[in-house]
């Protein structure tokens, strides 16, 4: 007999059960035989018991990750109520401050309340939280006091033992009663059972029409719904909502396999099927094919103004290139070297390396850009302006040259004179 993951038993205990009741199961089928064609009776029914266990082993797991979120939220309700506690009291002493300071009257403040209970959770999320995957009846919590005459907050009421009696909610789609941790709040605020929400699903992931899954017009929230609907719908949901939420969708040419083509497979306009392997163009969905497809109707365009313009294409990777000024020899990002005249390989052609108006094109356009800059204006208005000196170099040397002259003449005067006193010298002494 399989563990009922319902029954009034602690969660120690059913993982036991449900571990060596897995553990029979598999030891069974370890020592069959497995020699007869077709699956005997009681294979069937070990095969169904360890379908069933696991699906037990899988709820049991949901109940222990709920009863964990539980505690954790309530524990952080006591913290998250003082944080608000503390910064209300330091407003409020803000304020008294303030009014001290100014000389007015202090004000008589209230101790500051709380808006909201610090147990207060809401209760729809407890109810979720709390009772995932279990059953109204089991009891996890015991009332510290059932008779008390306040009034009771959702947390307290949370605390205290559940009633034998499960909460039922009514869901809009198949109109019956269904346990309140079956059922999901759409955004509308109608509820649908678990059972409907995976048809509702399942639908929207075969018919795009559909898609995304709403209810009066509002989208469910995918990643609350999920913990309501089977992995394998999860999974297969998520895989369709990539393709549905891609624009410009591609899928595979091949008749055989249509398969649609994530965004990550796709290079250079070229899609590859991830299960056949063959190539897709993303213009005109056909097989890949090699140069500019006739459908993309941006790049017909960009060769028509190229054309007119007279642009050249690289011959490796087809990118438009546009000379304005300088030589005939282009180096393309890719690393190819081609003639821009001709758009060949460079130096198999024999045109010339350069076009006589793109060099004045050059020149053109620095003098505009000299004539235009308001620095070089500057300073040519500054040089016209000063003014120019002789230049020292020129006047140094007749001066040295007329010093030497005076020099020379002061000495030959010198030369005369003594000459002179000589020749008196010697008449004075002849004559005596």
């Amino acid at each position: 007999m399989a563990y009922d993951p319902e029954s009034d038993i602690d969660q120690e205990t059913a993982d036991l059960i449900l571990q060596l009741q897995l553990e029979d199961a598999c030891l069974y089928f370890e020592t069959s035989e497995g020699k007869s064609r077709e699956p005997t009776d009681e294979e069937i029914a070990f095969r169904m018991q360890q379908e069933d266990l696991r699906n037990a082993s899988n709820l049991a797991e949901d109940k222990r990750m709920a009863m964990s979120f539980y505690f954790a939220v309530q524990a952080d309700g006591q913290a998250i109520a003082d944080s608000e506690m503390e910064e209300k009291i330091a407003a409020r002493d803000r304020e008294l401050a303030r009014n001290w300071r100014n000389d007015d009257q202090p004000v008589t403040t209230e101790e500051p309340q709380l808006d909201i209970d610090p147990n207060y959770l809401d209760d729809e999320i407890l109810e979720t939280l709390q009772a995932l995957h279990m059953s109204g009846s089991c009891g996890y919590f015991e009332a510290d006091d059932a008779n008390s005459d306040n009034a009771e907050s959702s947390a307290w009421a949370a605390k205290r033992a559940p009633s034998k009696t499960t909460l039922m909610h009514h869901c809009v789609a198949c109109r019956e009663e269904t346990e309140f941790y079956n059922v999901l709040r759409a955004p509308c605020n109608h509820q649908y059972c678990r059972s409907c929400l995976e048809e509702l699903f399942e639908a929207a992931i075969n018919d795009e029409s559909l898609f995304p899954p709403r209810c009066c017009r509002q989208p469910f929230v995918f990643n609350a719904t999920r913990i309501f609907l089977k992995p394998d719908l999860v999974k297969r949901f998520e895989k369709k909502r990539i393709e549905f939420e891609t624009p410009n969708r591609t899928y595979c040419y091949s008749p055989d396999c249509s398969a649609f083509i994530h965004p990550s497979n796709i290079h250079d306009d070229i899609a590859t099927c991830p299960k056949c392997l063959f190539t897709t163009c993303t213009f005109c969905k056909e097989r890949a094919h090699i140069g500019d497809c006739p459908n993309d109707t941006a790049m017909q365009q960009l060769l028509e103004t190229a054309q007119e313009n007279g642009w050249q294409r690289c011959y490796s990777c087809w990118r438009v290139v546009e000379l304005q000024h300088g030589c005939n020899h282009i180096t393309c990002g890719c690393g190819a070297q081609f003639c821009y005249n001709c758009g060949g390989r460079w130096r198999t052609c024999e045109c010339a390396e350069w076009n006589q108006h793109r060099l004045l094109t050059r020149a053109y356009e620095i003098i505009d850009r000299d004539a235009n800059d308001p620095a070089v204006h500057t300073l040519a208005d500054a040089a016209q302006a000063r003014p120019v000196p002789e230049p020292a170099a020129a006047v140094e040397p007749v001066r040295v040259f007329v010093e030497e002259e005076e020099e020379e003449e002061e000495e030959e005067e010198e030369e005369d004179i003594n000459g002179k006193k000589n020749m008196r010298s010697i008449t004075g002494a002849g004559i005596i």
